[in-house]
């Protein structure tokens, strides 16, 4: 049976009907994304959105299923992972003889199709076999059906085009031996190239490097693990430090042609291909990733000027570091949901290694056949084609380099534009949805709180994605970003090469503010819905963030499933807290990373799970004019963490994910969660909730940078808290059916100590400060409801009416809003939302609907709807759950 779907029903539960049509879905999968594949796609018929799929599936030793182990790990792995060899068969009949498509043997566990299928039912399956033997184990035949809507879009070429694109003389990167003399010559007036020229003049006279830390920083009293780690950290970065002149250098001669720069950079690349392979300045895989790099750029520009053992010593370092990063890659890295520092790092170091020795080291070419393979089945790893990136913007920006450049160079060797892959054109939405001008962003991830408002490699990576996508509102975007940051653009930052490949003399670009843009935005691939009072000027308004993540709290994601953040004038009030000190030390795991951290729900004080399979997603969203509505579902989010990378993690430092330190099985079997925000500064959550067994709900609210101070309060079904800003009012009421108590302080559950030193952007050492908490609890119950009002505004706070309360019906007042809300767990969920000032109404449940003199029915029982009053026209939506793609058509077999 299908794991993803009850009743059989292409992964889903359908629990209410109107007219046949599901209003309700409940997922029962373990996970939807798996931290390494777990079964084959496409399966069971699903219809694929493409002409030409890519074809995974999981790894094998040879014997069984296996799991690679992910980079970090201290479980062994399997020594036959490497001695595997599969094929694909795929044809349009059963019995493999129509239309019939036989791959060669490969490593690897993905096959993308680069021909144009043909509309209809496809059949495929993948053979395996240890290297050497002619023993072939077939799996079962799977199928899926190629839409006819599909059949002309533009397929990649296979690699033997890419292969072929990449003979000939140097420079071969970039396309440099074709458009080099353009490239010069389109330059030779650009302000950017002459201001980068005065800077490589400079960098010349700046004397070589030696292999010395790049800070010093105290072991004294660590542990081994400790200490092992804050070597790293003092090292960290020398690589970039000592391989980004030998690029500038090449780029220089380039622009110049002028020999002194490319000398110089031959000086350079000689003197850093000499340090130690093994040594603690370049020897992990982000310090050795940027030598190597380095040394590929020289190779490639400054090719004429070497003599011959000059090129045979440059190219043995080269393969040196080359295979220590893609040995262990086939048959492990692809199989990943996102191995990070290879996506973020590694592959694009390699990828420019790989060209520049191409024709001169053997193995260069399936080095670069496997990354185009992987490249063109599994980018963009964290998204899909909605334009989000799973991990939150703080970690986001890791990945900025190699999105952009492998990008360019893929696409200079296939003739396909990356630029305008679906989830490359939605991503300015997200980012300007997710991180507006002069305003901070989702404050959720890893990381979230080193961008307290767009940093610049946000701003660079932004400005990059101006030269080769059209869109009006990225340019309003960068414009912004431009007219408040102007220090951030001096000319020589990383993505400099892009915007002089790129160029256009006197490009003016169109602008478009997103004041009429939708005010929400949802990003159901990733979990995210963003509010907005006024997207254009969010610096000065109110905003608003629901996530609920597919991927779980994979990698740099959190466990933050049903969690909101509120952001005013520019600032976080509420948001996630801690700080990122490590990956997995004591106050990632147990507080940083966990539900404890951030404004969701605890059951019994127990936090989600961490790892895929904590999952939660977005089924509903409404954009409205003076309503805004957000869904997310975080039922499957609880229980006992199964993930065997994060349980290897908490090993690592000796602490076990039990109930002691708030984790383990709490029962929770629902947990759906409502969120609006209304015109005049009000937010809204109503949490339905349920477990097997009565559990004391929590739902928790955290202030990142400000006080949190409790009220007074007569009644014990409401509690109230103000949070003390310099912003204006903000204030929260939490109303229940039953008694609850409130807690309010400023500790974390496990404290934070910056004992790595990390910094800030700036390269200051951070403070961990404590922070403010608050949570509200709930008597043992199974079944439960969450009301909770928050008003963030100018000037004094809105007293809240209470105007009836019979069987757990609340009728609330506050400002221009009519509140009525079923708080009695017992009873079929209900609310209903309706604004004078404002001619709008919002329901959902079972209420009767009475609207501007007119009744109203629901078309589906159990959906969710908005209707408005725009001047004399009715706007009505009506919304139910929808899947995001990873369960429509990524299904277990």
């Amino acid at each position: 049976m299908n794991k993803i779907l009850a009743i059989g029903l292409c992964g889903i539960t359908l629990n209410t009907f109107a007219q046949q049509q599901p209003a309700v879905v409940k997922l029962t999968a373990e996970k939807l994304h798996s931290r390494v594949r777990e079964w084959p796609y496409p399966v069971n018929g699903i219809t694929v959105p493409t002409n030409a799929p890519a074809l995974l599936w999981p790894a094998t030793n040879g014997k069984n299923r296996v799991t690679p182990m992910e980079s970090g790990s201290e479980v062994p792995e399997d020594p036959n992972i490497g001695n595997v060899r599969y094929k694909v068969m795929l044809a349009s009949d059963q019995a493999f003889k129509k239309d019939l498509i036989s791959s060669a043997e490969q490593r690897w566990t993905v096959y993308p199709l680069h021909q144009a299928l043909r509309p209809g039912k496809w059949y495929w399956k993948y053979g395996y076999a240890l290297k050497g033997k002619n023993q072939w184990v077939w799996s079962p035949v799977y199928d899926f059906v190629i839409d006819a809507r599909y059949a002309n879009e533009k397929v990649a070429p296979p690699v033997r085009t890419v292969l072929k694109r990449n003979e000939g003389a140097h420079p071969l990167l970039w396309d440099m031996n074709r458009i080099g003399e353009d490239f010069y010559r389109n330059n030779l007036q650009n302000p950017e190239a002459k201001k980068f020229i005065v800077f490589a003049e400079k960098l010349m006279r700046a004397p070589l490097p030696v292999e010395e830390p790049q800070r010093h920083i105290d072991t004294t009293g660590k542990n081994p693990r400790e200490k092992k780690i804050i070597l790293e950290r003092m090292y960290h970065g020398f690589g970039d430090a000592v391989g980004t002149p030998v690029r500038n250098l090449c780029i220089a001669y380039q622009l110049t042609k002028d020999k002194r720069f490319i000398l110089d950079a031959k000086r350079r690349a000689l003197n850093i291909a000499h340090m130690n392979p093994d040594g603690l300045a370049t020897g992990d895989d982000f310090t050795s990733g940027a030598v190597l790099e380095a040394l590929g750029w020289f190779y490639d520009a400054g090719y004429s000027f070497l003599d011959p053992q000059e090129k045979e010593f440059l190219k043995n370092v080269i393969t040196l570091r080359a295979k220590r990063v893609y040995d262990h890659l086939p048959n492990r890295f692809e199989l990943h949901v996102s191995d990070n520092h290879v996506w973020q790092i590694t592959l694009r170091n390699l990828a420019i290694a790989t060209v520049a020795v191409i024709n001169d080291v053997p193995e260069a070419k399936e080095w670069l056949t496997y990354m185009y393979e992987v490249w063109s089945a599994r980018f963009p790893v964290l998204g899909t084609t909605d334009g989000g990136w799973h991990e939150g913007n703080g970690y986001f920006r890791v990945n900025f380099k190699s999105i952009i450049y492998l990008s360019q160079m893929f696409g200079d060797f296939s003739g396909v534009d990356y630029f305008k892959l679906p989830w490359m054109q939605n991503l300015p939405y997200y980012m300007l949805y997710t991180h507006p001008v002069g305003s901070a962003s989702t404050a959720i991830g890893d990381m979230w709180e080193n961008i307290p408002t767009v940093v610049k490699g946000e701003a660079w990576f932004a400005d990059a994605l101006t030269f080769r996508e059209s869109n009006p509102y990225l340019n309003w975007y960068v414009a912004g970003i431009k007219a408040g940051n102007p220090g951030y653009f001096h000319g020589t930052d990383d993505f400099l090469l892009f915007r002089l490949l790129n160029y256009k003399p006197n490009n003016k670009l169109p602008e478009t503010s997103p004041a009429q843009l939708p005010k929400s935005r949802k990003f159901a691939d990733v979990g995210v819905v963003a509010m907005h009072e006024d997207l254009a000027h969010a610096d000065k308004s109110l905003s608003s963030y629901l996530f609920s993540s597919p991927f779980g709290s994979s990698g740099h994601g959190h466990a933050s499933q049903n969690a909101f953040t509120i952001n005013y004038k520019g600032k976080v009030i509420f948001g996630g807290t801690g700080y990122y000190s490590n990956f997995s030390d004591k106050h990632n795991l147990l507080y940083y990373r966990s539900s404890k951290a951030y404004n969701t729900i605890l059951a019994d004080s127990l936090n989600q799970k961490i790892g895929e399979e904590g999952y939660g997603w977005i089924p509903r969203a409404i954009s409205g004019q003076n309503i805004q509505y957000a869904l997310g579902d975080a039922s499957n989010a609880y229980g006992d963490i199964k993930s065997e990378f994060w349980l290897d993690r908490f090993k690592q430092i000796n602490v076990r994910p039990d109930k002691a330190n708030g984790y383990g099985e709490s029962g929770v079997t629902l947990y759906r969660r409502h969120m609006l925000q209304l015109e005049g500064g009000y937010i809204l959550l109503y949490d339905e909730l349920e477990a097997n067994k009565p559990v004391k709900w929590t739902t928790q609210f955290h202030a990142p940078y400000y006080e949190i101070k409790a009220q007074k309060s007569g009644n014990t079904n409401e509690q109230s808290f103000a949070v003390k800003t310099d912003l204006g009012a903000v204030n929260a009421s939490v109303f229940a059916n039953s008694s609850i108590t409130m807690n309010v302080h400023d500790k974390f559950f496990e404290p934070s100590v910056n004992w790595n030193k990390v910094t800030d952007d700036s390269g200051n050492i951070k403070e961990f400060k404590d922070q403010w908490h608050a949570g509200i609890t709930s008597l043992p119950a199974q079944k439960f409801r969450f009301l909770t009002v928050i008003q963030i505004k100018d000037g004094q706070a809105e007293v809240i009416k209470t105007l009836s309360a019979s069987n757990g019906l609340y009728h609330l007042e506050i400002g221009e809003w009519d509140i009525q809300a079923q708080l009695d767990g017992t009873k079929p969920a209900a609310l209903q939302i309706s604004g004078k000032q404002h001619p709008s109404l919002f329901s959902y449940g079972n209420l009767p609907i009475h609207f501007l003199g007119k009744d109203y029915r629901p078309q589906l029982v159990g959906s969710s709807m908005l209707l408005e009053m725009n001047g004399t026209t009715l706007n009505k939506k009506e919304v139910v759950d929808e899947l995001p793609d990873v369960a429509k058509f990524d299904r277990q077999p």
